[in-house]
């Protein structure tokens, strides 16, 4: 077993995105930020490293603090054994490493082997699902309209945003940091509005894009506006638009939600990876 660690971005990228297109929509999220990473110098306590058994790859590790470590694996190639070396690896290092992200059978290998090496507690935050999409079925939208959103709607955004985060159980942050986030999202042009009785009442955001596919993310209604269809129409309408120049899009749900698992699939996503967030103390 090798484990590389990388501060040149672009040899990271060069050994491990011909690996991850393979799965291209299973693995959007690394795929996104190393797509992140092309355009703009990342951070330097970024994290990326390759673990490497026989010169063939056996799995990626990407964090951006204070993110969890995001785990990609070559199911043809890990082992227990290269698992266990991985992290044995990384302990003497004295790497943080919060919590993991990851296909669900070795992600929770790893953090079973992590606790114990570490003599720590792991405990699962979310049991995940990834949806693709790459035709929205045929399903009546709720009376309303879908918009880009603007500068105007900062404020109730900004607190949207906020309760999206303590729901997902995503690092908390501020008011400002939540304003911050959201002004650069609608200078991006990438949040849309579902609105009735022209009121925002439900949010969605185009998020990381890889080579031939795009997430959906950020989908969020208020308690007092669910159960109407809003979200369903909202996401239905940006999946559509965002078809037109993507061959599929991608979303993550929390399997601990069947209502959202059940509005995705009647848009037309098939489930494809049991993924699994992991946090560690």
């Amino acid at each position: 077993m090798k484990l590389t660690e990388y501060t040149d971005r672009s040899l990271f990228i060069e050994l491990a995105e011909p690996f991850l297109l393979k799965n291209e929509a299973e693995n959007n999220l690394t795929l996104g930020l190393m797509g992140a990473f092309k355009r703009t110098i990342p951070a330097a306590n970024v994290y990326t490293a390759s673990v490497e058994a026989d010169g063939e790859l056996a799995m990626t590790l990407l964090m951006t603090p204070p993110h969890n470590l995001i785990l990609s694996f070559n199911g043809d190639v890990m082992t227990e054994i290269i698992l266990h070396e991985t992290v044995r690896t990384l302990v003497m290092k004295d790497l943080h490493i919060p919590g993991v992200v990851g296909e669900r059978k070795w992600t929770e290998a790893f953090a079973k082997i992590w606790s114990a090496e570490t003599e720590g507690r792991a405990e699962i935050v979310m049991e995940q699902k990834i949806y693709r999409l790459q035709e929205v079925s045929k399903l009546k939208r709720s009376d309303g309209e879908f918009v880009l959103a603007e500068l105007g709607h900062l404020p109730l955004l900004t607190e949207w945003m906020m309760d999206f985060m303590n729901y997902t159980n995503e690092p908390p942050i501020t008011a400002l940091q939540a304003a911050q986030r959201m002004k650069q999202f609608i200078a991006e042009r990438s949040v849309f509005l579902w609105m009735a009785d022209d009121k925002p009442v439900s949010m969605a955001k185009k998020s990381r894009s890889t080579k031939n596919g795009i997430c959906v993310s950020l989908v969020y209604t208020p308690d007092e506006f669910r159960g109407k269809g809003y979200a369903s129409s909202c996401v239905a309408e940006l999946s559509e638009l965002l078809l037109k120049d993507f061959s599929f899009c991608t979303l993550y749900t929390d399997l601990a939600n069947p209502t959202s698992n059940s509005i995705y699939q009647k848009i037309g996503y098939q489930p494809i990876q049991d993924s699994i967030m992991i946090t560690f103390s």
